[in-house]
């Protein structure tokens, strides 16, 4: 009986611990995939693949010479944000927009953030943009963009704006 008591609190004690690991790990968003964001869904916008933002970029960073820029610009008269990949990209490298909204505006949004693809390049030195969407100016409403390259698979983010 005195092994079986203690198998038994070797046992829980193991479980406490895994479950302890599991609950420590960072939010991760939900399932993401391109289709979450195209086509109007969740209130982002198609748009060419070639657009551009303002010169004065939110966040940005390279890899290697790779460039990826969260973008702002206008559209009518509401401004919106997106990510976008440019450079001397290679078919297989991807960019993607987290979008978080924790408070007027989170309707559409997936806790802890929404992944806005990823996105893939298609043919060498193609420039490649996300889906847009209305920024705010709320500290709750936030856009990073992500990426990551064919040769360098690890994922990278901007800052949140």
């Amino acid at each position: 009986m005195r092994l079986f008591r203690s198998t038994l609190a070797t046992v829980a004690a193991l479980c406490t611990v895994a479950t302890g690991v599991v609950l420590a790990q960072p939010p991760q968003p939900a399932a993401a995939a391109a289709s979450d964001c195209e086509g109007g869904r969740r209130g982002f916008r198609d748009h060419p693949d070639n657009a551009s933002g303002d010169s004065a970029k939110p966040r940005e960073f390279w890899v290697g010479n790779v460039h990826f820029t969260l973008e702002k610009g206008v559209y009518g008269s509401t401004q919106i944000g997106f990510g976008k990949i440019s450079g001397q990209t290679r078919p297989g490298d991807k960019v993607w927009m987290d979008w978080r909204a924790n408070g007027w505006d989170n309707a559409d949004s997936v806790s802890p953030w929404l992944q806005c693809g990823p996105f893939t390049v298609r043919s060498a030195g193609q420039s490649l943009t996300t889906p847009f969407r209305r920024t705010s100016t709320d500290p709750q409403y936030q856009f990073r963009v992500c990426g990551s390259l064919v040769t360098a698979p690890s994922a990278k983010c901007s800052a949140w704006w």
